[in-house]
């Protein structure tokens, strides 16, 4: 999971992709990437799921205080 793409990760700018898309910036800011493997499996996707649900409230915050 990142906040920007694979091939910048390092830059805080937003998605250049999303803006390109006309996403707004500050919600473009406080995107997520969640990236699958071949080796993902359900029971991975499951839990990952389940723990962003769990922390959701937190993550809007920290995006929130980030803008």
């Amino acid at each position: 999971m990142a906040s920007g793409s694979a091939c910048s990760s390092a830059n805080p700018e937003p998605s250049h992709t999303l803006m390109a898309m006309g996403v707004e910036a500050g919600l473009a800011r406080s995107a997520v990437r969640v990236s699958l493997g071949a080796g993902s499996s359900e029971q991975d996707i499951d839990g990952f799921l389940k723990t962003l649900g769990e922390n959701l409230a937190g993550l809007r915050t920290l995006a929130a205080v980030a803008v």
